[in-house]
């Protein structure tokens, strides 16, 4: 039995070993035979660098760094080499964002060529741009990256929009005057940026007016507003592209619209805008910028009818000093989310907004005082512009007033700041007799400069020139012709230039930019800088003249985005 059962157990080792030998011999033969039938290629790898021998140095900084301004063009030139060669290479040019919480531009895809030539129509970033290289052999792809840091454009920074009609080319559009004041160089003249920025689109017919915001410098957000019958817009101040129209501004879009006043307060951020006699603000500040749309509030209404001005001071205002045209008076509104409403009282009583005059006749005799009772007027206000900076305390505003028959003309200089005014001013009411200041009555056109004590001086405009009122006592205000422009020229806008700089330049306040149509002499349009003198008074040798203008409806100074 023993010996049986050793036999079976030899038996079942020899088979074992067979079967292995038969399966190792068979494996063996299969693989000899199947010798050469695969061929293991190495991948062809690609290197990408740039030319750096055929760039602009100017804009492809680096190997990985390319800085170029918005609108600019750009050529970019790389150097292909392959570990093995191939003729089958495809190419894709895009720009992506900085980081994975961003979206992506739309400018994405910028070029299929292995030479870059594209036009950057990007908002001033900081981009990524890369170059995807394909061998189309094996489906691999290589990456070149670069840094893309678009700037603003040479009209996305400081300088004069100058707004202009051009029936021809239905609608109106912008040039930029690339030049603060006229005495830095001659300045660039860029023509059309409107359209330039929204795919050759014009502004509405009868555009009227253009406005530039500047919110806090380190929000780094400037706007540009234009007014059009029923209607207006805002734009991005690097390209003036990127619009919203009034449609997107409200909670609750205003039945008539009638844009009048379009600003910003930079203290505390209120945006405040006049529609059709009546207040709106919205904030733009740190908090909301996160959340927008950003949208004006219902409109303040009360017993008044405004007239288009807003008088506020520089940083920290809230405080928005109006006119009530129809009961001639003034009042305070306080734009805070605390505390906010109108300022000193808690019923709206027209005629009643401030404390009462407390001062005696004798400061409101018409023919010898010069004091103003803040809650009676009685004159329609038509213009106002401050005549000390409004970081002063307090900023003080130069308004415009005339009687109902408008044959008479006053001054008052009403100081104003973050807190109530008192109802107490015994002086800054100043009469401009048609005799002693020529023109005065029929005036449309004003600029006051900032850097003279007051009651200081104003230019009107006059017919042809540009006269300058010295304000004087009651009766002693007077006026000389300041800039002669040739016979039958239209005066079309006068500004002096404030710039809006936290730390003012030199030429602050001592340039009138004045706007001309002077056709008539067949001289076009044309826009002057000329400078003020330490006295206020006008040199008569201009620092620039520009030309080459359409019909000048506005102008505005843009100061640099974040300063």
């Amino acid at each position: 039995m023993e010996k049986k059962v050793l036999e079976t157990m030899n038996s079942k080792n020899i088979w074992s070993k067979l079967i292995v030998a038969v399966l190792t011999i068979f494996i063996f033969v299969a693989c000899k035979k199947d010798r050469g039938n695969y061929n293991y290629t190495a991948v062809n790898t690609i290197t990408v660098k740039t030319d750096s021998l055929n760039v602009d140095a100017s804009k492809v900084i680096s190997n990985d760094s390319i800085s170029v301004k918005q609108f600019d063009s750009l050529t970019v030139n790389v150097l292909l080499s392959q570990t093995q060669a191939s003729n089958s290479l495809s190419y894709q040019w895009m720009i992506i964002q900085t980081a994975q919480n961003l979206s992506n531009p739309t400018q994405y895809i910028v070029g299929t060529c292995q030479q870059l030539r594209t036009r950057i129509n990007l908002s001033p970033n900081l981009y990524r741009l890369v170059l995807k290289v394909t061998d189309n052999t094996t489906g691999v792809s290589f990456y070149k990256t670069y840094s893309l840091n678009v700037d603003t454009s040479p009209w996305g920074g400081e300088g004069w929009v100058v707004l202009q009609d051009q029936p021809s080319q239905g609608g109106c559009d912008i040039s930029l005057i690339a030049t603060r004041d006229g005495t830095s160089g001659t300045g660039t003249v860029y023509p059309n940026l409107y359209s330039l920025g929204n795919f050759g689109n014009k502004l509405p017919a009868g555009t009227s007016k253009v406005n530039v915001l500047n919110y806090s410098a380190s929000l780094r957000i400037q706007k540009v507003s234009f007014f059009y019958p029923n209607g207006g817009l805002q734009v991005r101040s690097t390209d003036f592209a990127d619009s919203s129209y009034t449609s997107g501004w409200f909670f609750a879009e205003p039945s008539t619209i009638n844009l009048q006043v379009n600003g910003i307060n930079q203290g505390f951020q209120y945006e405040y805008l006049i529609n059709n006699n009546q207040l709106h603000y919205r904030a733009v500040n740190a908090t909301s910028i996160k959340a927008p749309p950003i949208l004006f509030n219902a409109p303040i209404l009360g017993s008044w009818t405004l007239a288009p001005f807003v008088l506020n001071a520089g940083l920290g205002d809230s405080y928005l000093t109006l006119y009530d045209q129809a009961n001639k008076c003034f009042f305070q509104y306080n734009a805070a989310p605390t505390n906010g409403g109108l300022v000193g009282i808690t019923t709206d009583i027209p005629n009643g907004h401030f404390a009462a005059y407390t001062k005696g006749a004798a400061p409101l005799d018409p023919k010898t005082g010069s004091g103003f009772d803040l809650n009676n007027i009685g004159k329609t206000l038509f213009y106002a512009e401050n005549s000390l900076p409004q970081t002063a305390s307090p900023a003080t505003f130069s308004c415009l007033f005339r009687n109902t028959t408008a044959d008479s003309t006053w001054i008052y200089q009403l100081g104003v700041g973050g807190f109530a005014i008192a109802n107490t001013n015994i002086t800054g009411r100043y009469f401009l007799s048609e005799a002693k200041v020529p023109g005065i009555n029929a005036a449309t056109l004003f600029a006051f400069p900032t850097f003279l004590t007051l009651p200081g001086k104003f230019y009107y405009v006059n017919s042809n020139t540009i006269n300058t009122c010295t304000i004087g006592t009651l009766a002693t205000s007077t006026s000389t012709v300041g800039y002669t422009f040739p016979a039958g020229t239209i005066i079309k806008a006068m500004k002096v230039f404030k710039s809006g700089y936290a730390t003012a330049p030199s030429t602050e306040s001592k340039v009138l930019v004045v706007a001309t149509d002077e056709t008539a002499a067949g001289e076009g349009n044309k826009v002057y800088f000329l400078s003020i003198t330490s006295t206020g008074d006008i040199n008569n040798n201009p620092l620039a003249v520009y030309t080459g203008f359409n019909n000048i409806i506005d102008i505005s100074f843009k100061k640099g985005l974040g300063l």
